[in-house]
């Protein structure tokens, strides 16, 4: 009888976990990163290692999360050195930009120019800008820098998907002589769920309940 009623609660317990994890679920979608077409050619082969999500915040915020997934080990020293965001004709489309610096990423508002986008069919002009404070804090393998705005999410997806808004990022520590190489967003992208830490606490504690009361009833029907 202690068990099932320990297990009821555990049940409620992971319902509740679960439940405020559903709402904490946001709206999101994943965009990638194409080469500019150039003499530079260092950079080309890593242009995959890279992606960036666009979530929905609520009351009219968004949060852009720009990732370095780089998994070859010979490139171990690639990372993001500044990131830069072209609204075109978008004039009121973001406005209030923040930073938000992830594990062992420290960027700050402004970076320099943004090289190699003379080489783009549609002229470059950068609104929003931020680069490392130092050559160790840029956005390394497994890290994430994140940028916040005031903005409506669906304007802002539809922007990137059809060019009129694009993400540039300025990647450094290419090869041997730790070459550099500029990629910008393709223009497309897959809209998701994107869940929240909460969301995967709910899973760890359901497993983790059931690893328990499975192991509880075990000992009872021992002791039976």
């Amino acid at each position: 009888m202690k068990i099932q009623l320990n297990l009821v609660k555990s049940i409620l317990a992971v319902a509740g976990v679960a439940t405020l994890s559903a709402v904490s679920a946001a709206p999101a979608s994943a965009f990638s990163f194409s080469n500019i077409a150039s003499d530079n050619t260092s950079g080309d082969a890593y242009v995959n290692s890279f992606r960036f999500d666009v979530l929905d915040n609520g009351s009219n915020n968004v949060l852009f999360n720009i990732f370095n997934d780089n998994k070859d080990e010979s490139a171990a020293d690639i990372f993001i050195a500044a990131v830069h965001l072209d609204t075109g004709s978008n004039t009121n489309l973001l406005s209030n930009f923040g930073i938000i610096n992830g594990r062992g990423v420290n960027f700050t508002e402004g970076a320099t120019p943004l090289p190699q986008t003379n080489n783009l069919a549609t002229p470059w002009s950068t609104d929003f800008a931020a680069g490392i404070t130092g050559t160790r804090n840029g956005v390394q393998t497994g890290e994430v820098l994140g940028l916040s705005f005031t903005g409506n999410y669906n304007n802002v997806v539809s922007a990137l998907n059809n060019g009129t808004l694009r993400l540039g990022m300025h990647v450094r520590g290419i090869g041997s002589k730790g070459d550099s190489d500029v990629f910008v967003s393709t223009g497309t992208s897959n809209t998701e769920a994107t869940p929240e830490p909460l969301t995967m606490l709910a899973a760890a504690a359901a497993v983790g309940f059931g690893a328990k009361f499975k192991k509880q009833r075990a000992q009872a029907q021992k002791a039976e």
